[in-house]
């Protein structure tokens, strides 16, 4: 599976964690067909998706290439992905959003949310327990196992003292939605779900 993460040190882009020395770019998996996904959430623009119709990125100046700003300003809707940076707040904050998109809006609603599973473990994350707490609005999908995840390398980095670090911890696909939106999924197709499995057939799911 490809996964686009930040370029290195703290250049913030699409995925930008605030790590040390930052992590070479893995490449999002192929576009959520199965889900219907149009938006991307906190992007940029180069390295978002172009299939889909709208991104987001944290950058004003972004706009010029015609990103939309501030995922937050306004609630999620319809179908999207969500790859925030590996910023535990930010994690937590795009986890709450989305749940209160989910719970609150009228039409249907569904993020697909892909959030680090650090050490095995994600008991002691806070946007893991917003998870736990609804129950109802979320769901894990499935798990991408760490070895499965394919790293793009990047050009400008030729430190051959300090290589860029790469993951170590498995990524999780996490639905949150509402009650609408998986009606629609299931009207729309309702072996969805083992569709996206074959789209991202690396991953384990949870079908």
């Amino acid at each position: 599976m490809h996964v686009k993460t930040p370029l290195p040190l703290n250049i913030r882009t699409k995925k930008s964690k605030t790590l040390s020395l930052g992590y070479s770019p893995p490449t999002l998996p192929p576009p959520f067909k199965s889900g219907l996904v149009t938006k991307e959430k906190m992007a940029s623009p180069l390295i978002y998706d172009p299939k889909f119709h709208h991104y987001w990125s944290e950058h004003p100046r972004d706009k010029v290439f015609g990103a939309n700003t501030n995922a937050f300003s306004s609630r999620f809707s319809d179908f999207s992905i969500c790859h925030p940076i590996y910023h535990e707040n930010t994690m937590f904050l795009a986890s709450r959003h989305a749940i209160h998109s989910a719970a609150t809006n009228t039409e249907e609603t569904a993020t697909f949310m892909l959030l680090p599973f650090w050490n095995n473990n994600m008991t002691t994350n806070r946007y893991a327990s917003l998870y736990r707490k609804y129950p109802h609005i979320c769901r894990f999908l499935g798990t991408i196992p760490s070895n499965q995840i394919q790293y793009v390398n990047v050009p400008f980095w030729n430190n051959i003292q300090i290589p860029l670090s790469k993951h170590s911890w498995e990524l999780k696909i996490i639905a949150i939605w509402n009650t609408k939106d998986r009606v629609c999924l299931n009207a729309h197709n309702k072996d969805w779900l083992k569709e996206l499995a074959k789209e991202i057939h690396e991953g384990k799911w949870e079908i």
